[in-house]
Protein backbone atom coordinates (compact mmCIF):
# COMPACT_ATOMS: atom_id res chain seq x y z
CA UNK A 1 0.00 0.00 0.00
CA UNK A 2 1.17 3.04 -1.31
CA UNK A 3 1.82 6.13 1.87
CA UNK A 4 -0.26 8.29 0.09
CA UNK A 5 -3.26 5.46 0.47
CA UNK A 6 -2.32 4.60 4.29
CA UNK A 7 -2.35 8.75 4.64
CA UNK A 8 -6.01 8.97 3.29
CA UNK A 9 -7.38 5.83 5.45
CA UNK A 10 -5.98 7.45 8.85
CA UNK A 11 -7.72 10.98 7.91
CA UNK A 12 -10.76 8.73 7.31
CA UNK A 13 -10.61 7.25 10.31
CA UNK A 14 -10.03 10.07 12.09
CA UNK A 15 -13.02 11.99 10.65
CA UNK A 16 -15.36 8.80 11.66
CA UNK A 17 -13.93 8.97 15.31
CA UNK A 18 -14.62 12.77 15.47
CA UNK A 19 -18.17 11.97 14.09
CA UNK A 20 -18.32 9.49 16.86
CA UNK A 21 -17.38 11.91 19.70
CA UNK A 22 -19.98 14.77 18.61
CA UNK A 23 -22.55 12.01 18.68
CA UNK A 24 -21.68 10.59 21.77
CA UNK A 25 -21.23 14.36 23.12
CA UNK A 26 -24.94 15.05 22.14
CA UNK A 27 -26.12 12.22 23.68
CA UNK A 28 -23.69 12.87 26.97
CA UNK A 29 -25.49 16.65 26.45
CA UNK A 30 -29.36 15.30 26.66
CA UNK A 31 -28.19 12.74 29.24
CA UNK A 32 -27.15 15.84 31.93
CA UNK A 33 -29.92 18.05 30.38
CA UNK A 34 -32.68 14.95 31.47
CA UNK A 35 -31.23 15.27 34.71
CA UNK A 36 -30.99 18.01 35.28
CA UNK A 37 -34.98 18.13 34.55
CA UNK A 38 -35.77 15.21 36.34
CA UNK A 39 -33.61 17.10 39.53
CA UNK A 40 -35.88 19.93 39.16
CA UNK A 41 -38.86 17.66 39.19
CA UNK A 42 -37.54 16.14 42.11
CA UNK A 43 -36.68 19.64 44.09
CA UNK A 44 -40.14 20.45 43.36
CA UNK A 45 -41.55 17.57 44.68
CA UNK A 46 -39.89 17.58 47.81
CA UNK A 47 -39.68 21.94 48.01
CA UNK A 48 -43.15 23.84 48.45
CA UNK A 49 -41.26 27.01 47.22
CA UNK A 50 -40.18 25.56 44.10
CA UNK A 51 -43.91 24.41 43.29
CA UNK A 52 -45.03 27.83 42.99
CA UNK A 53 -45.47 29.58 39.98
CA UNK A 54 -42.62 32.06 39.23
CA UNK A 55 -44.57 34.93 39.54
CA UNK A 56 -45.17 34.12 43.24
CA UNK A 57 -41.79 33.03 43.56
CA UNK A 58 -40.79 36.62 42.69
CA UNK A 59 -43.14 38.48 44.59
CA UNK A 60 -41.70 36.09 47.42
CA UNK A 61 -38.41 37.40 47.25
CA UNK A 62 -39.59 41.29 46.46
CA UNK A 63 -40.88 41.15 50.25
CA UNK A 64 -37.36 40.70 51.90
CA UNK A 65 -36.53 43.24 54.11
CA UNK A 66 -34.67 45.55 52.53
CA UNK A 67 -32.79 48.97 54.76
CA UNK A 68 -34.10 52.17 54.18
CA UNK A 69 -31.32 53.06 52.36
CA UNK A 70 -30.47 51.74 48.60
CA UNK A 71 -28.20 48.41 48.82
CA UNK A 72 -24.46 49.18 47.90
CA UNK A 73 -23.55 46.94 44.97
CA UNK A 74 -21.36 44.40 46.33
CA UNK A 75 -21.71 40.77 48.13
CA UNK A 76 -24.00 41.52 51.04
CA UNK A 77 -26.57 43.18 49.36
CA UNK A 78 -29.65 41.48 49.38
CA UNK A 79 -30.08 41.01 45.47
CA UNK A 80 -26.59 40.12 45.60
CA UNK A 81 -27.16 37.07 48.69
CA UNK A 82 -30.63 36.10 46.92
CA UNK A 83 -28.76 34.82 43.70
CA UNK A 84 -26.47 32.93 45.71
CA UNK A 85 -28.91 30.60 47.63
CA UNK A 86 -29.47 28.16 44.92
CA UNK A 87 -29.57 28.12 41.00
CA UNK A 88 -33.34 28.52 41.00
CA UNK A 89 -33.31 31.48 43.47
CA UNK A 90 -30.84 33.10 41.31
CA UNK A 91 -32.83 32.94 38.03
CA UNK A 92 -35.35 34.41 39.71
CA UNK A 93 -33.88 36.79 41.18
CA UNK A 94 -32.13 38.04 37.79
CA UNK A 95 -35.68 37.97 36.45
CA UNK A 96 -36.91 40.07 38.95
CA UNK A 97 -36.19 43.94 37.79
CA UNK A 98 -37.60 44.98 40.87
CA UNK A 99 -35.06 43.55 43.07
CA UNK A 100 -32.42 46.20 41.05
CA UNK A 101 -33.90 49.50 40.38
CA UNK A 102 -32.42 51.01 43.32
CA UNK A 103 -28.24 52.00 44.07
CA UNK A 104 -26.22 53.50 47.06
CA UNK A 105 -23.07 54.55 45.13
CA UNK A 106 -19.89 54.92 47.53
CA UNK A 107 -17.71 57.55 45.63
CA UNK A 108 -15.05 57.90 44.84
CA UNK A 109 -14.77 54.25 43.38
CA UNK A 110 -12.66 53.28 40.58
CA UNK A 111 -13.47 51.43 37.01
CA UNK A 112 -14.41 48.26 37.51
CA UNK A 113 -16.92 49.71 40.55
CA UNK A 114 -18.65 51.94 37.33
CA UNK A 115 -19.28 48.56 35.10
CA UNK A 116 -20.19 46.67 38.12
CA UNK A 117 -23.40 49.54 38.64
CA UNK A 118 -23.97 49.21 34.87
CA UNK A 119 -24.38 45.39 35.06
CA UNK A 120 -26.85 46.10 37.77
CA UNK A 121 -29.00 48.19 37.09
CA UNK A 122 -28.86 46.58 33.80
CA UNK A 123 -31.21 43.89 35.67
CA UNK A 124 -33.62 46.63 36.45
CA UNK A 125 -34.40 46.31 32.61
CA UNK A 126 -36.98 49.54 32.15
CA UNK A 127 -38.16 49.89 36.17
CA UNK A 128 -37.84 53.37 37.20
CA UNK A 129 -34.64 53.98 39.33
CA UNK A 130 -33.75 54.90 42.66
CA UNK A 131 -29.61 56.12 42.91
CA UNK A 132 -28.02 58.04 45.94
CA UNK A 133 -24.37 59.04 45.03
CA UNK A 134 -22.62 59.65 48.60
CA UNK A 135 -18.80 60.17 49.83
CA UNK A 136 -16.65 62.45 47.45
CA UNK A 137 -18.78 63.73 44.90
CA UNK A 138 -15.88 65.79 43.10
CA UNK A 139 -17.23 64.95 39.16
CA UNK A 140 -15.87 61.14 38.24
CA UNK A 141 -16.56 60.67 34.48
CA UNK A 142 -17.75 56.92 34.19
CA UNK A 143 -20.60 57.84 37.07
CA UNK A 144 -21.80 60.77 35.32
CA UNK A 145 -22.16 59.13 32.49
CA UNK A 146 -23.83 56.24 34.27
CA UNK A 147 -26.79 58.93 35.45
CA UNK A 148 -26.72 60.73 31.57
CA UNK A 149 -27.09 56.55 30.75
CA UNK A 150 -30.20 55.85 32.91
CA UNK A 151 -31.56 59.59 33.11
CA UNK A 152 -35.11 58.33 31.33
CA UNK A 153 -35.59 56.29 34.28
CA UNK A 154 -34.47 57.62 37.24
CA UNK A 155 -37.08 58.52 39.69
CA UNK A 156 -35.67 59.18 42.99
CA UNK A 157 -31.88 60.86 42.74
CA UNK A 158 -30.29 61.90 45.95
CA UNK A 159 -26.28 63.72 46.28
CA UNK A 160 -24.94 63.15 49.68
CA UNK A 161 -21.27 65.26 50.06
CA UNK A 162 -19.66 63.71 53.44
CA UNK A 163 -17.06 65.42 54.69
CA UNK A 164 -13.86 65.69 54.62
CA UNK A 165 -15.24 65.73 50.69
CA UNK A 166 -17.12 68.35 51.49
CA UNK A 167 -14.96 71.11 50.06
CA UNK A 168 -15.07 69.16 46.48
CA UNK A 169 -19.16 69.13 46.02
CA UNK A 170 -18.81 72.18 43.16
CA UNK A 171 -18.40 69.55 40.82
CA UNK A 172 -21.95 68.08 42.38
CA UNK A 173 -24.55 69.55 40.00
CA UNK A 174 -22.46 68.32 36.80
CA UNK A 175 -23.46 64.82 37.11
CA UNK A 176 -26.46 66.18 35.93
CA UNK A 177 -26.52 67.95 32.72
CA UNK A 178 -28.84 70.48 31.76
CA UNK A 179 -28.84 69.15 28.19
CA UNK A 180 -30.56 66.32 29.01
CA UNK A 181 -33.85 66.03 30.17
CA UNK A 182 -34.83 63.72 33.56
CA UNK A 183 -38.26 63.31 32.25
CA UNK A 184 -39.02 60.85 35.09
CA UNK A 185 -37.09 62.54 37.96
CA UNK A 186 -39.70 63.15 40.54
CA UNK A 187 -37.37 63.58 43.91
CA UNK A 188 -34.25 65.32 43.85
CA UNK A 189 -31.98 65.92 47.28
CA UNK A 190 -28.23 67.47 47.56
CA UNK A 191 -27.18 67.33 50.67
CA UNK A 192 -23.32 68.23 52.73
CA UNK A 193 -22.02 68.31 55.62
CA UNK A 194 -20.62 71.44 55.47
CA UNK A 195 -21.75 74.42 53.02
CA UNK A 196 -20.31 74.56 49.90
CA UNK A 197 -20.25 75.99 46.40
CA UNK A 198 -23.32 75.18 43.85
CA UNK A 199 -21.63 76.19 40.39
CA UNK A 200 -24.00 79.32 39.41
CA UNK A 201 -27.58 79.56 40.22
CA UNK A 202 -28.31 79.43 36.50
CA UNK A 203 -26.62 76.25 35.64
CA UNK A 204 -28.94 74.71 38.87
CA UNK A 205 -32.21 76.40 37.54
CA UNK A 206 -31.56 74.44 34.60
CA UNK A 207 -30.74 71.11 35.72
CA UNK A 208 -34.51 72.31 37.69
CA UNK A 209 -35.76 73.06 33.63
CA UNK A 210 -34.46 69.61 32.60
CA UNK A 211 -36.34 67.86 35.06
CA UNK A 212 -40.82 69.18 34.68
CA UNK A 213 -41.87 66.22 36.84
CA UNK A 214 -39.66 66.89 39.76
CA UNK A 215 -42.68 66.49 42.40
CA UNK A 216 -39.73 66.96 46.06
CA UNK A 217 -36.81 68.68 46.23
CA UNK A 218 -34.31 68.95 49.09
CA UNK A 219 -31.34 71.25 49.33
CA UNK A 220 -29.27 71.13 52.29
CA UNK A 221 -25.82 73.44 52.92
CA UNK A 222 -26.07 74.50 49.39
CA UNK A 223 -24.84 78.19 48.21
CA UNK A 224 -24.47 79.76 44.82
CA UNK A 225 -21.54 81.17 43.06
CA UNK A 226 -22.46 84.70 41.56
CA UNK A 227 -20.38 85.56 38.64
CA UNK A 228 -19.64 89.08 37.66
CA UNK A 229 -21.39 90.79 35.65
CA UNK A 230 -24.09 88.12 35.59
CA UNK A 231 -27.71 88.44 34.80
CA UNK A 232 -30.47 87.57 36.87
CA UNK A 233 -31.67 83.85 36.18
CA UNK A 234 -35.19 83.76 34.78
CA UNK A 235 -37.67 82.80 37.10
CA UNK A 236 -38.58 79.09 36.59
CA UNK A 237 -42.52 77.33 37.01
CA UNK A 238 -42.35 74.04 38.35
CA UNK A 239 -45.97 72.94 38.10
CA UNK A 240 -45.50 69.73 40.21
CA UNK A 241 -43.39 70.16 42.59
CA UNK A 242 -45.16 69.79 46.11
CA UNK A 243 -42.17 69.49 48.37
CA UNK A 244 -39.71 71.95 49.15
CA UNK A 245 -36.72 71.34 51.50
CA UNK A 246 -34.11 74.44 52.21
CA UNK A 247 -31.68 75.15 54.42
CA UNK A 248 -29.26 74.47 57.52
CA UNK A 249 -26.61 76.67 56.36
CA UNK A 250 -22.88 76.23 57.62
CA UNK A 251 -22.04 80.43 58.05
CA UNK A 252 -18.83 81.75 56.79
CA UNK A 253 -17.76 84.84 54.89
CA UNK A 254 -16.04 83.77 50.96
CA UNK A 255 -16.43 86.71 48.66
CA UNK A 256 -19.05 86.57 45.88
CA UNK A 257 -20.61 83.83 47.56
CA UNK A 258 -24.26 83.72 48.47
CA UNK A 259 -24.70 82.47 52.21
CA UNK A 260 -27.52 79.92 52.09
CA UNK A 261 -30.04 77.91 49.96
CA UNK A 262 -33.46 79.93 50.48
CA UNK A 263 -32.04 82.56 47.94
CA UNK A 264 -33.37 80.24 45.26
CA UNK A 265 -36.89 81.01 46.35
CA UNK A 266 -36.31 84.24 44.23
CA UNK A 267 -36.14 82.38 41.27
CA UNK A 268 -39.07 79.63 41.34
CA UNK A 269 -42.58 79.78 41.14
CA UNK A 270 -44.42 76.70 42.83
CA UNK A 271 -47.71 76.59 42.34
CA UNK A 272 -48.39 72.80 43.68
CA UNK A 273 -46.65 73.07 46.46
CA UNK A 274 -47.73 71.61 49.79
CA UNK A 275 -45.23 71.50 52.14
CA UNK A 276 -42.26 74.07 52.39
CA UNK A 277 -39.17 73.65 55.08
CA UNK A 278 -37.37 76.43 55.31
CA UNK A 279 -34.42 75.95 57.90
CA UNK A 280 -32.47 79.75 56.89
CA UNK A 281 -33.62 82.78 55.68
CA UNK A 282 -31.34 84.80 53.66
CA UNK A 283 -33.72 87.08 51.67
CA UNK A 284 -35.61 89.67 52.95
CA UNK A 285 -39.26 89.59 54.07
CA UNK A 286 -40.48 91.60 50.61
CA UNK A 287 -38.57 88.57 48.73
CA UNK A 288 -40.38 85.90 50.31
CA UNK A 289 -43.63 87.01 50.20
CA UNK A 290 -43.17 87.81 46.77
CA UNK A 291 -42.95 84.21 46.50
CA UNK A 292 -45.67 83.12 48.29
CA UNK A 293 -48.09 85.30 46.24
CA UNK A 294 -46.29 84.86 43.00
CA UNK A 295 -46.80 80.67 43.14
CA UNK A 296 -50.38 81.07 45.41
CA UNK A 297 -50.18 78.04 46.50
CA UNK A 298 -52.61 75.56 48.18
CA UNK A 299 -49.74 75.34 51.04
CA UNK A 300 -51.06 72.65 54.01
CA UNK A 301 -48.07 72.42 55.86
CA UNK A 302 -45.06 75.19 56.70
CA UNK A 303 -42.09 74.70 58.89
CA UNK A 304 -39.75 77.79 59.31
CA UNK A 305 -36.62 79.03 61.33
CA UNK A 306 -37.62 82.33 61.70
CA UNK A 307 -35.53 85.01 61.55
CA UNK A 308 -34.74 87.31 64.82
CA UNK A 309 -35.69 90.60 63.55
CA UNK A 310 -38.91 89.79 61.83
CA UNK A 311 -41.86 92.42 63.09
CA UNK A 312 -45.61 91.14 63.67
CA UNK A 313 -45.96 92.96 60.26
CA UNK A 314 -43.52 90.93 58.56
CA UNK A 315 -45.29 87.91 60.25
CA UNK A 316 -48.95 88.70 59.04
CA UNK A 317 -47.52 89.42 55.03
CA UNK A 318 -45.63 86.21 54.92
CA UNK A 319 -48.82 83.94 56.96
CA UNK A 320 -52.03 85.76 54.95
CA UNK A 321 -50.77 84.43 51.15
CA UNK A 322 -51.03 80.94 52.07
CA UNK A 323 -54.98 81.01 54.05
CA UNK A 324 -54.75 77.40 53.46
CA UNK A 325 -52.26 76.21 55.93
CA UNK A 326 -53.44 74.00 58.53
CA UNK A 327 -49.98 72.46 59.94
CA UNK A 328 -47.49 75.05 60.88
CA UNK A 329 -44.17 75.02 63.04
CA UNK A 330 -41.76 77.45 63.70
CA UNK A 331 -38.42 76.87 65.21
CA UNK A 332 -35.90 79.35 67.11
CA UNK A 333 -32.86 79.85 69.30
CA UNK A 334 -33.90 83.00 70.64
CA UNK A 335 -36.51 81.98 73.19
CA UNK A 336 -40.33 81.89 73.12
CA UNK A 337 -39.01 86.17 72.68
CA UNK A 338 -38.71 85.02 68.79
CA UNK A 339 -42.69 84.00 68.41
CA UNK A 340 -44.29 87.03 70.21
CA UNK A 341 -44.81 88.89 66.59
CA UNK A 342 -45.65 85.09 65.06
CA UNK A 343 -48.24 84.98 68.71
CA UNK A 344 -50.10 88.23 68.00
CA UNK A 345 -50.08 87.90 63.94
CA UNK A 346 -52.16 84.92 64.80
CA UNK A 347 -54.08 86.56 67.60
CA UNK A 348 -55.83 88.04 64.35
CA UNK A 349 -59.23 86.52 61.95
CA UNK A 350 -57.18 87.20 58.76
CA UNK A 351 -54.35 85.01 59.14
CA UNK A 352 -54.30 81.35 58.65
CA UNK A 353 -58.13 80.50 59.15
CA UNK A 354 -57.78 77.18 58.45
CA UNK A 355 -54.77 76.26 61.07
CA UNK A 356 -55.52 73.12 63.10
CA UNK A 357 -51.49 72.18 64.15
CA UNK A 358 -49.13 74.78 65.46
CA UNK A 359 -46.18 73.93 67.22
CA UNK A 360 -43.29 75.83 68.12
CA UNK A 361 -39.71 74.76 68.83
CA UNK A 362 -37.40 77.00 71.15
CA UNK A 363 -33.68 76.23 72.62
CA UNK A 364 -33.75 79.26 74.46
CA UNK A 365 -35.68 80.40 77.97
CA UNK A 366 -39.03 81.22 78.46
CA UNK A 367 -40.59 83.85 80.73
CA UNK A 368 -43.58 82.88 82.66
CA UNK A 369 -45.09 86.98 81.19
CA UNK A 370 -45.04 85.02 77.70
CA UNK A 371 -47.66 82.39 78.68
CA UNK A 372 -50.23 84.88 78.95
CA UNK A 373 -49.98 85.54 75.59
CA UNK A 374 -49.70 82.10 74.71
CA UNK A 375 -52.98 81.55 76.58
CA UNK A 376 -55.05 84.61 74.55
CA UNK A 377 -54.18 83.71 71.26
CA UNK A 378 -54.99 79.73 71.64
CA UNK A 379 -58.01 80.56 73.63
CA UNK A 380 -58.92 83.04 70.03
CA UNK A 381 -57.78 80.01 67.50
CA UNK A 382 -60.30 77.78 70.24
CA UNK A 383 -63.26 80.32 69.76
CA UNK A 384 -63.29 83.22 67.40
CA UNK A 385 -61.65 81.11 64.17
CA UNK A 386 -64.00 79.41 61.47
CA UNK A 387 -61.49 76.42 62.21
CA UNK A 388 -60.94 75.66 65.56
CA UNK A 389 -57.09 74.39 66.70
CA UNK A 390 -56.65 70.75 66.93
CA UNK A 391 -53.09 70.89 68.49
CA UNK A 392 -50.84 73.26 70.03
CA UNK A 393 -47.08 72.09 70.96
CA UNK A 394 -44.55 74.36 72.76
CA UNK A 395 -41.22 72.05 72.34
CA UNK A 396 -38.42 73.88 75.31
CA UNK A 397 -35.09 72.47 75.87
CA UNK A 398 -34.02 69.45 77.09
CA UNK A 399 -32.62 68.82 80.88
CA UNK A 400 -29.28 67.46 78.72
CA UNK A 401 -29.51 71.27 77.15
CA UNK A 402 -27.16 74.13 77.92
CA UNK A 403 -30.32 76.47 77.56
CA UNK A 404 -32.82 74.37 79.84
CA UNK A 405 -33.85 76.62 81.85
CA UNK A 406 -37.25 78.09 81.95
CA UNK A 407 -40.33 79.17 83.62
CA UNK A 408 -43.43 77.38 84.07
CA UNK A 409 -47.17 78.90 83.76
CA UNK A 410 -48.32 80.78 86.13
CA UNK A 411 -51.11 78.66 88.13
CA UNK A 412 -53.76 80.67 86.98
CA UNK A 413 -52.67 80.04 83.08
CA UNK A 414 -51.92 76.55 83.91
CA UNK A 415 -55.25 76.16 84.93
CA UNK A 416 -56.92 78.30 81.98
CA UNK A 417 -54.65 75.98 79.75
CA UNK A 418 -56.22 72.61 81.10
CA UNK A 419 -59.62 74.25 80.39
CA UNK A 420 -58.94 74.51 76.72
CA UNK A 421 -57.67 70.85 76.80
CA UNK A 422 -61.11 69.47 78.67
CA UNK A 423 -62.36 71.35 75.82
CA UNK A 424 -60.63 69.25 73.15
CA UNK A 425 -57.38 70.58 72.19
CA UNK A 426 -54.38 68.71 72.43
CA UNK A 427 -51.34 71.01 74.39
CA UNK A 428 -48.05 69.86 74.62
CA UNK A 429 -45.05 72.46 76.60
CA UNK A 430 -41.99 70.80 77.54
CA UNK A 431 -39.61 68.85 76.34
CA UNK A 432 -40.01 66.64 73.83
CA UNK A 433 -40.09 63.21 76.24
CA UNK A 434 -42.36 65.59 78.88
CA UNK A 435 -45.49 67.49 79.35
CA UNK A 436 -45.16 70.52 81.91
CA UNK A 437 -49.07 70.96 81.86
Amino acid sequence: MSPSSVVRQLREHIDELSSSIVAQEAVLHNLRTQRGEARRKLNRFLDPMARLPFEIQSHILLSVDLDSEPPRPDSHAPPMVLTNVCWLWRDIALATPKLWDALLLDLPRGPQYAEFCKLWLSRACSQSLSLKLSGSLKLQGDIQELVTTYRNQIENLSFTALSPYSLEVPCMVFYLDPRFPLSSLKTLSFEADEDADFSTMSRWLGVLRAAPALASLTMRNMSFLVGYGELPPRTLTLPSLEVLHVGQPYRFAVYRKDGSTAVVLQYLTLPALKTLNVSDVDISKQEFVSFLSRSSPSLESFHLTIPHDWSVNAMSQLLRPVPSLSFLELSSDSGLTAFLPSIEALSTSDVLPNLRQLTFNTNGYVSIAHYGKVLSMLTFRCTSCPTRLDSFVLNLPSEESEDHAHDLPAAEVRAALRRLVDDGLNIHIGPRSENLL
